[in-house]
């Protein structure tokens, strides 16, 4: 079987989520014999058996128009959450379509990613959350949505403190990774949050030259209990020394999908601090505690009373159990074959 997988070009600026969840499972997917072809927009032609696309959205649409054209099936990847309610994403459908009678081209987001949902034969969210949502959001047949988890590389379980602690000689601290400088990560208020945390806390992540960030980095720099580093690779050993020394890992975020950096700090031992929106409840069930994202006392009281509790390893146990790249591959296969 070979399979073409298609995501927006903006994954190759930002080495975040989409861009590890499309690697990963690639990568899973060559070890169950599945020939992936990363498409580029250069290609003269499409020839594969069926194409896996990567995110709902403007980009997306045209190829996935053209592989029904060629009779080519897709299965999409929508990596879409809102906070808006499937009632009122579903009205405000309703209100664009009677719009668009009165002139074309009047299109949101919500009507773009409810387009390439439709067009698509499967599709397959990442939690049970972002599958309501597109079901009875955006109106689509549940028959056509499977849900398939995110995972992580089960590497994050073998990892050494060692040489975090040899390069900032602090350990058992707050532990934040992932896209600070992108607002929807929400880590002003985890920021804003900090006098009241009683640990150090350790933001991995670059902030962007702007309003937001230049905030940010004000009021981080205002705090006695606060180190920020800079973006680390992927595959760096000094970002999964942190996972493994950390305390307590967070993120604040307005919602994730579920957070693969949770994941990973989660195998590495770390008790975890999550949003409530967004399924991660699916993944972390009863072993996190979920903040509500605008408040700050929800964030530094959830990240106080994890700094109360011991490391323990069922919550690693059962991430290793349900979500490394290789079962997820199983269940994209699946998918796959059924199409």
């Amino acid at each position: 079987m070979k399979v073409g997988f298609i995501a927006p070009l903006e994954i190759a600026a930002v080495n975040g989520g989409v861009r590890t969840q499309a690697i990963q499972t690639a990568e899973a997917l060559k070890k169950l014999g599945v020939e992936v072809q990363f498409v580029s927009p250069w290609q003269q032609s499409l020839e594969f058996d069926l194409a896996h696309i990567f995110v709902a959205g403007p980009s997306t649409i045209g190829i996935i128009q053209r592989c029904k054209e060629l009779g080519i099936k897709t299965a999409l990847s929508p990596v879409y959450f809102s906070n808006r309610s499937a009632p009122v994403i579903a009205s405000s459908l309703k209100i664009e379509k009677l719009i668009s009678k009165i002139g074309p081209g009047i299109r949101s987001d919500f009507g773009i990613k409810a387009t390439a949902c439709n067009l698509a034969d499967v599709i397959l969210p990442n939690t049970t959350s972002e599958a309501n949502l597109i079901a009875k959001g955006f109106g689509i047949d549940p028959s056509k949505i499977n849900v398939v988890p995110n995972g992580v590389e089960s590497r994050f379980v073998d990892t050494s403190s060692d040489l975090f602690v040899e390069k900032y000689g602090i350990k058992n601290f707050v532990l934040f990774v992932g896209q600070a400088g992108a607002q929807r990560k929400n880590v002003i208020k985890l920021i804003e949050a900090a006098p009241n945390i009683q640990s150090q806390i350790v933001i991995i992540g670059s902030f962007y030259d702007d309003n937001y960030g230049n905030k940010c980095r004000q009021l981080a720099s205002k705090s006695t209990n606060l180190t920020l580093i800079d973006t680390l690779e992927h595959n760096s050993e000094l970002l999964s020394s942190a996972y493994a020394t950390c305390h307590t890992f967070v993120l604040p975020s307005f919602y994730e999908t579920p957070g693969i950096a949770a994941m990973e700090a989660a195998l590495a031992g770390a008790n975890i601090v999550i949003t409530e929106r967004g399924g991660t409840n699916n993944y972390f069930k009863n072993w996190a505690e979920y903040i509500t994202p605008e408040s700050t006392k929800s964030i530094y009281e959830a990240i106080n009373q994890s700094l109360k509790k011991e490391k323990k390893n069922e919550l690693k146990t059962h991430i290793l159990n349900n979500f490394t790249w290789d079962k997820v591959a199983e269940k994209t296969l699946e998918n796959y074959k059924k199409l």
